[in-house]
């Protein structure tokens, strides 16, 4: 077999070469980033030889805490970058570690999502969280100063969405009073019509009421009538 394709399982998760690269020759290549050096691996798979044992939701202790295969290289990653992390832990149950563990790479996830697509209950059980986990002994002020950036950059994207909502209410509330304006107008204009309309019938009807009040000439029957009684 080629000695760089190996078998790779759960039960062989381990793969490296027996002579170690120099430091001296990374630091010249500047490959290390704070004297530290993280290298991520892509396996691609030739042949399928053994699917070897199930592993499930199997776990492996790594600096004593049980976590799952597929949580290995998220817990590595973070001793490297964290070396003294747990160092002050409270307690030892097995247990209480995994289970802070996963609280913690849970938290991590969390804030790696931009800020704007955290919710308020997510940022709140972030907080509570942290605390959490600060007072079982972890040293998370690293984590601190990214939750604090999360939270102030949430804010501000608040305080922006609040300052567009403003805009488009006053925008909304002038164009209101634009079409408010124009109906009075058309009101007020109707008003005058009707007004006038009304004067105009009191002028007529005036007018008939002085006519229907005159006296009424008399007819040429009627003065030899008069003429008549007089006689």
């Amino acid at each position: 077999m080629n000695p760089l394709c190996q078998m790779f399982c759960a039960q062989f998760s381990g793969r490296g070469l027996a002579k170690a690269v120099p430091l001296k020759k990374l630091q010249e290549k500047g490959f290390l980033e704070k004297n530290k050096l993280i290298v991520k691996v892509e396996v691609k798979v030739v042949e399928l030889v053994d699917k070897g044992k199930e592993t499930g939701n199997k776990k492996l202790d790594y600096n004593g805490f049980h976590v799952r295969f597929s949580q290995v290289y998220s817990v590595s990653r973070l001793f490297v970058e964290h070396p003294d992390i747990a160092e002050n832990l409270r307690f030892k149950n097995n247990l209480l570690k995994t289970t802070c563990m996963n609280m913690l790479l849970g938290l991590i996830q969390t804030l790696e999502k931009t800020p704007h697509s955290i919710s308020e209950t997510e940022l709140s059980n972030a907080h509570s969280e942290l605390i959490e986990l600060t007072e079982a002994g972890f040293k998370l002020d690293w984590l601190k100063t990214k939750l604090d950036e999360v939270t102030l950059e949430r804010k501000k994207s608040n305080s922006d969405d609040d300052d567009t909502q403003v805009q488009e209410l006053e925008e909304e509330n002038k164009n209101l009073k634009v079409e408010l304006n124009k109906g009075k107008r058309k009101s007020s204009d109707k008003v005058l019509s009707l007004e006038q309309k009304e004067s105009d019938l009191q002028n007529e009807l005036n007018k008939k009421k002085a006519k229907s009040a005159s006296p009424k000439a008399f007819s040429l029957k009627n003065v030899f009538y008069f003429w008549k009684t007089k006689s």
